[in-house]
């Protein structure tokens, strides 16, 4: 495949990937520069395009099609480059002055159009000695050399010094895409040159081919860098849309710049302040500005209308001497946080009044860490009611750990309690998690019960002491009505059930020990005999010796009716008989109620652990079988001795 085939080819790929490219930019969101950026694209389609046609033209029909997309591309391509470079740059060129500059290339398309009659723009023969089409005539005609090609490298000089000089006024982000677009530019400019130089066969249009080697370069600029869809902005367009108003002055403190939220501020125009005194504009009433300048420290300022404005003084930072020493001032309008700051101090001072001022106790901790990077959670803040639960100051409690602040709130249970109540609120604290728990407190001789409830506050942890103490007595009050009998003050079934069956389990494997079941004998017939309440003094007045004969370990409890139990730990058999023979000789001795004299005695069953059981349960049966013996030998047994009111269970 020779040259001849393959360069129309490529040459018709590529000005088809230039009109793709002009129709994304056509068809996309339209923005700052993409519409004479698009044309630009177009047009260099043609004008690509125009080369194929004269490289596989065989008639000057069909050569002079080529030739009219090849001064399409140089009539309008330069006017395009010039206007989509200004866009670039936050310039709009309105639309007479795009009207003015299509004045020489529409006069040039038509000049070239109808060259065979004047040769203005070329002069024939249109073919060699060879009858080959000259795509670079032998000479110029005048119109070309004095008017189309001046205007067309000034058109294209003055878009790339635009958007060179002004390249300090882009986005830095966009900087590089920009000058990478106007170096793109200089590679077609010096290729036309050569061409009109007479550099190269004047056979074939080497433009187009220059254009077709700049494709990837062109396509990566705008698909690649998005200089569309990311359109520089210029940087005087943002000064000019900021809110906050700018002002810029000269060493001499004169006006040299307004942005427009300044105009509306100082009621003003920029064409009236320019090289106005600042002094003269503010006046007296704002002596601030005049201190920020001085010092260059930023200056709150209050207007009349009641707002407040911030002030920032900044030097301009330049290579041009004309403002070396210039400054920029900034306000910025704070009336809404002032107002907002205000409110925040006015409820801080509030809620401050009502922490000190609560009943419960109120710490923050902070994570703080030492010099060697090793964190403690310290107080930073402790009000009045947490000083007095710990009963110390609160200057005291500042920068004191967490630790010795929780053992202080549990000082009233067992250390090792305290220290696990620590380890909690620590990995609380860690997780970021809330901790709600109880600490009893003992100091001076006063006890209290504390909730504590620890919650995290942003990095601090808040704690909250709760006085609890008339709340813990109401659940232990409502605790012993449940578990105690009402009458005689001892455990009913299920709280000697319960406390009984504890203090088994928790026994050591070699532990001795004995169970009693009581039974008063002649209980029936004095209740019947004397009435109820006869009998209910007569079970108090037995209730108290059962405590008084046993010792204050041993758990007494009252079953039911005329019966008695008592868990005896920690004895051996020989104390166990000792202890029920002293409780059946107390329950021996009259009963004086009122003016009555009574007489109760007791039978007594004993069992032993482990020998008679190893269970409360067990205990409580061979127990109750050994009180049946001595129940049944008493039976009708006048002289009643103290040995037949015991028995052994067996």
């Amino acid at each position: 495949m020779t040259v001849a085939v393959v360069l129309p080819v490529i040459l018709s790929f590529s000005a088809g990937c230039y009109m793709l490219l002009g129709a994304r930019l056509f068809g996309g969101t339209r923005d700052l520069g993409s519409v004479p950026l698009g044309l630009t694209c177009i047009t260099i389609g043609f004008w690509v395009l125009g080369g194929a046609i004269e490289l596989i033209a065989t008639d000057y029909t069909v050569f002079s099609i080529g030739r009219l997309g090849h001064f399409i591309g140089t009539t309008f391509v330069p006017v395009l480059i010039l206007v989509c470079f200004r866009a670039y740059t936050g310039a709009q060129t309105p639309a007479t002055a795009v009207a003015a500059l299509l004045i020489i290339p529409v006069t040039s398309i038509v000049i070239a159009a109808t060259n065979p009659w004047h040769e203005f723009m070329w002069q024939l023969p249109a073919v060699n000695a060879a009858g080959e089409f000259l795509t670079r005539p032998l000479a110029w005609g005048p119109w070309y050399l004095f008017v189309h090609a001046p205007y067309g490298y000034t058109m294209v000089i003055l878009g790339v010094l635009t958007l060179i000089m002004h390249s300090h006024a882009v986005a830095p982000i966009h900087r590089r895409a920009l000058l990478a677009l106007a170096g793109s530019a200089f590679v077609p400019i010096m290729a036309t040159i050569a061409y009109d130089a007479g550099i190269g066969p004047n056979t074939i249009s080497t433009i187009p081919i220059v254009f077709a080697v700049m494709l990837p370069v062109y396509a990566w600029l705008i698909i690649g860098e998005q200089i569309i869809e990311f359109t520089p902005l210029a940087y005087e367009t943002v000064f000019q849309n900021m809110q906050d108003p700018v002002v810029v002055v000269d060493d001499q403190q004169r006006i040299i710049g307004l942005n427009h939220g300044a105009e509306v501020m100082l009621k003003i125009s920029e064409k009236e302040a320019l090289r106005t005194p600042l002094g003269s504009v503010f006046g007296d009433e704002v002596p601030e500005v005049q201190i920020a300048l001085d010092t260059g420290k930023p200056q709150k300022i209050m207007t009349i209308t009641g707002r407040f404005l911030h002030l920032q003084v900044s030097n301009i930072s330049t290579g041009k001497t004309a403002s070396r020493s210039g400054r920029v001032l900034m306000f910025r309008d704070v009336s809404d946080v002032e107002r907002a700051q205000r409110e925040i101090n006015s409820s801080e001072r509030l809620l401050r009044t009502l922490i000190d001022h609560s009943v419960n106790g109120i710490i923050r901790l902070r994570w703080i860490s030492d010099d060697a990077g090793d964190r403690e959670l310290k107080c930073i803040f402790a009000n009045a009611a947490a000083a007095r639960f710990l009963h110390t100051d609160t200057e005291k409690m500042i920068n004191r750990t967490a630790a010795d602040l929780i053992i202080m709130a549990s000082s009233g249970m067992d250390p090792h309690a305290g220290e696990s109540l620590v380890r909690l609120l620590m990995d609380a604290a860690e997780r970021g998690e809330i901790l709600d728990t109880e600490a009893l407190l003992d100091s001076r001789g006063i006890s209290k019960w504390l909730r504590i409830i620890a919650e995290p506050v942003g990095e601090d942890v808040a704690v909250t002491f709760v006085d609890i103490t008339d709340r813990k007595a109401k659940e232990m009050q409502m605790e012993s009505i449940a578990w105690s009998d009402p009458l005689t003050g001892v455990l009913n079934r299920r709280g000697f059930e319960r406390d009984a069956a504890s203090r088994l389990s928790e026994s050591s494997d070699d532990a001795t020990g004995a169970l009693l079941f009581i039974d008063l004998n002649e209980f029936k017939q004095i209740n019947d005999s004397c009435g109820h309440e006869i009998g209910d003094q007569l079970l108090v007045i037995a209730a108290e010796r059962l405590r008084t004969s046993l010792r204050s370990c041993d758990i007494i409890g009252r079953p039911g009716g005329d019966e008695f139990v008592a868990l005896v730990p920690d004895v051996n058999a020989k104390v166990a008989e000792t202890l029920a023979s002293r409780l059946a000789r107390s329950l021996e001795e009259p009963y004086l109620i009122g003016t009555e004299t009574l007489y109760c005695a007791a039978s007594i069953g004993l069992a032993l652990y482990p020998d008679n059981a190893n269970t409360l349960t067990g205990l409580l049966r061979a127990a109750d079988q050994a009180m049946y013996r001595a129940k049944a030998r008493c039976r009708g047994v006048t002289n009643i001795r103290q040995r037949d009111l015991l028995e052994k269970a067996v």
